[in-house]
Formats: C-alpha cells, sequence, structure tokens
C-alpha cells in the first residue's frame, strides 16, 4: 500500500476515514476493517477507496436500527493487509501519521473530508440574525491539535477550541470547535456526504458574504487549545 508522498487521495480519504468514523475488529478470527454509517453515500465512497487497494469482498449490507428512523449501512473488508498498515501507521488511532503534513494540498483536502465526513457536522444556526447553519467538528480524539493543524494548513480557519464535560465520569474529554464555513469553501473542502454538503452550499447560496465572514478574526491553536491533560480519568 503506498504511504507518505506515494499515497494516492483514495488512501487519504480512507486514512481520514479510519482516525474517525472506521474501525478494524476481528471477525470469526480474522481482522476486518469496518464503518456503519446512516449514510449509504458514506459507505460507497468509503468502498470506493477500498476497492482501489484490494481485491477483497467489500460487502456493504443494511439494516433497521432500534430507536431509529433511518437505517445503518455496514461496510465489512477482510483485507488483513490494509488492516495491519491502518493499525501500524495510526498506532492504533492514537495518531495521525507525520506523513499526512507533508501532503500536498489536493490529498490533505481528501484525508479532511474522511475526517469531517465521520465526525464533522452542520447544524442549525439558533441565532436567527445569522446564516442558517453553523459547521464544526467534535472528537474525543488525542490528535485533535494535529488535525487543526492541517485544516489551518490548507487555509481553513477554525473558531475557539474548547473542551466539553465528560458525558459520564471516567469518559474522555471532548474537543469542540467551529469551523468558518467561508474559508472551507475558499479553500475547496467539502463533504462525501451529501446531506452535509447540501446545508454548506445552502449557507453558500444565501447572499453576498459579510465582510466578517471573509475575514474573520484571526484564531490559532496555539492560542486556543485547552489543557485538557488534567480532564482525562
Amino acid at each position: 500500500m503506498m504511504i507518505g508522498q506515494s499515497a494516492g487521495k483514495s488512501y487519504a480519504y480512507l486514512l481520514g476515514v479510519f482516525l474517525g468514523d472506521g474501525c478494524v475488529t476481528r471477525v470469526q478470527g480474522y481482522p476486518a476493517f469496518r464503518l456503519n454509517t446512516i449514510d449509504e453515500d458514506f459507505a460507497l465512497a468509503t468502498k470506493a477507496a477500498l476497492s482501489e487497494m484490494t481485491r477483497r469482498v467489500i460487502s456493504i449490507h443494511k439494516h433497521d436500527v432500534k430507536k431509529s428512523s433511518k437505517p445503518n449501512h455496514s461496510l465489512r473488508c477482510g483485507d488483513p493487509e490494509i488492516c495491519a498498515h491502518l493499525l501500524a501507521v495510526t498506532n492504533h488511532k492514537l495518531v495521525i501519521p507525520a506523513f499526512v503534513h507533508d501532503w500536498e494540498k489536493g490529498r490533505k483536502l481528501a484525508f479532511i473530508q474522511g475526517v469531517m465526513d465521520s465526525e464533522g457536522f452542520v447544524a442549525g444556526n439558533g441565532n436567527t440574525t445569522n446564516r442558517r447553519y453553523y459547521m464544526g467538528y467534535k472528537s474525543c480524539d488525542a490528535w485533535v491539535p494535529d488535525f487543526i493543524r492541517i485544516l489551518e494548513s490548507v487555509g481553513i480557519r477554525i473558531g475557539k477550541v474548547s473542551a466539553e464535560v465528560p458525558r459520564r465520569p471516567g469518559y474522555k474529554t471532548p474537543t469542540r470547535f467551529a469551523i468558518k464555513m467561508q474559508s472551507w469553501i475558499d479553500s475547496g473542502a467539502r463533504f462525501g456526504i451529501a446531506r452535509k454538503q447540501k446545508r454548506v452550499d445552502e449557507w453558500a447560496s444565501s447572499g453576498p458574504y459579510e465582510r466578517r465572514a471573509k475575514f474573520p478574526r484571526r484564531l490559532t491553536s496555539e492560542a486556543n487549545m485547552p489543557d485538557t491533560a488534567q480532564n482525562e480519568r
């Protein structure tokens, strides 16, 4: 499998998905890459990326989920080489590989798309004086500071980074930040999930951008990164 400067956009996307909602589990004693999602297009995009790297069967099964009006799409690929590689380069999902920082913009954007398809959101804005939607990201992963630096390296600007209260005692502390949607659009970044991208497109179509949207106050990761170490249990 190609990595580093030789890696293509499909690999970059798959790596982002793995660090997000993807995982490696053992099925009947054998490792398998897995993804569970309510978005069929997310599952199909991940399948397309995997298809460029393996001849193994990649299955997607659709089934209903209790307490949910949307069915789940469960993807599985039992290629042991891909599984071992993804676990190794990310230290079991604990780090973003250093070579990602050296990628050119196109591959970084593919990686960002994989992560944001997994963990990014475009939510309704309760502030009726502003645009209808806002964008953000929330995760408990230790590599969030590195992800912020990758976002900034392609021109995507972020808001204040904050540490939220864990859902329960003993849980990891979630890190959350807003993303300046104008900078997301200007960078060329896109979601692979249609329902998320549709909201971005609607936000962008609401008329001329205010000056504050075009030139938001510069917030850097170094100035805003919270100290979450003391909150980890």
